[in-house]
């Protein structure tokens, strides 16, 4: 069952110099689970309330959300910008929206506190929030429990895959391309699995939208489009009808457009490779 971890929030203020700033918002965040495998992944439903008579804020401000062990440490990160820009919220506003998080499998178990707070893009001082703080105008929102992988489902990169990329000055962020097909392999669990996939394209490098299917033993099981270049999640039902009797599963990915950066493609490369999607995270879950 979700939770809701409730605290008030302090976005912007005018007032005396020494005058403790009044909250002007509130926020929650469900989670939608209190227990989490490595490796698997987590919906965090985030519900903003701006108060009744406050200004708006005149910067857009970043969502920091941080995992931290039981030293302090920090695990890993989800920073975000909501989905409407903070300086549009009003006075009396709801403002809603979900994120998935796909948990990187770190060399920790045990008990994760999540905090929370606001920066501004330009690195400046934090905002203080009402909550309990570190010190660092950092607040603690909740805990989550992370349990060993060995309940998931591990994924074994087959054939036509290109080897993993990492972003330059980012290397939290990572990817593989795969070919014009491309194949994962997995110990069925017998059960109705959720496979998240964070995927982008290149249609316009191939004139028109990416058409992807994914087969299991030469049977369509789910088929998407990818009809721009911006990173999407998708998140597929697979049926245990679906994954069959056999006990490693073969699930093959087939992209409808193709491409090789060096044939003009992409100007002033010498890439030969032919690609096909982007793959950030790719996650089998059978623990629905």
């Amino acid at each position: 069952m979700g939770r809701c971890l409730w605290m008030a929030l302090a976005l912007t203020w005018s007032g005396c110099a020494g005058t403790p700033p009044d909250p002007v918002a509130s926020v929650a965040v469900e989670l939608e689970r209190d227990e989490v495998v490595l490796g698997g992944v987590l919906r965090m439903g985030y519900r903003f309330g701006m108060a009744e008579g406050q200004s708006p804020l005149t910067k857009n401000h970043r969502v920091f959300v941080h995992f931290v062990d039981a030293d302090g440490d920090v695990m890993w990160t989800d920073d975000h910008d909501p989905p409407e820009p903070t300086s549009t919220w009003r006075q009396g506003q709801l403002i809603s929206y979900e994120r998935t998080v796909f948990l990187p499998p770190y060399p920790y178990i045990g008990t994760a506190t999540i905090r929370v707070g606001l920066y501004p893009p330009n690195g400046a001082e934090r905002l203080p929030l009402i909550g309990e703080d570190d010190g660092a105008r950092s607040y603690k929102v909740g805990t989550l429990e992370l349990l060993p992988q060995s309940e998931d489902v591990f994924l074994r990169f087959v054939d036509g895959w290109h080897e993993p990329e990492v972003m330059s000055g980012n290397p939290g962020v990572r990817w593989r391309w795969t070919q014009a097909e491309a194949m994962v392999a997995f110990r069925n669990p017998h059960r109705d699995v959720r496979l998240h996939l964070r995927v982008d394209g290149r249609p316009d490098l191939v004139g028109g939208p990416q058409g992807v299917v994914l087969k299991i033993a030469d049977r369509e099981v789910a088929e998407f489009s990818l009809e721009t270049s911006e990173v999407e999640l998708k998140q597929i039902s697979i049926t245990q009808a679906q994954l069959g009797d056999e006990d490693m599963i073969e699930l093959l990915i087939v992209v409808d457009g193709s491409f090789v950066p060096a044939e003009g493609a992409v100007g002033g490369t010498t890439d030969t490779r032919e690609l096909g999607i982007r793959v950030f995270n790719m996650i089998i879950d059978a623990n629905r």
